[in-house]
């Protein structure tokens, strides 16, 4: 079971308080809870699809690409005596 955070504490009891945060031009909205922020999106039927990527992991992953690219880029001199 996953730890409850003090501000999320009526989202785990009651359940989420979702308040419409942006329209779209597809006629889909994006919803944000009052009490912990979770955001969701709606599509055109309306069900709710939960947003899980989050900028700090947008941020490590690219984070890790750079270096990667850094290790990849990085050349190699033999010394051919």
């Amino acid at each position: 079971m996953k730890p409850t955070l003090k501000r999320a504490l009526p989202c785990a009891v009651f359940g989420h308080n979702y308040i419409k945060s942006k329209t779209y031009a597809d006629h889909t909205a994006e919803l944000s809870c009052c009490h912990c922020n979770t955001v969701v999106k709606t599509d055109i039927h309306g069900n709710f699809e939960e947003f899980n990527i989050t900028n700090k992991d947008i941020q490590s992953t690219l984070r890790q690409l750079f270096h990667l690219k850094l290790q990849i880029s990085k050349p190699n001199f033999l010394d051919n005596r």
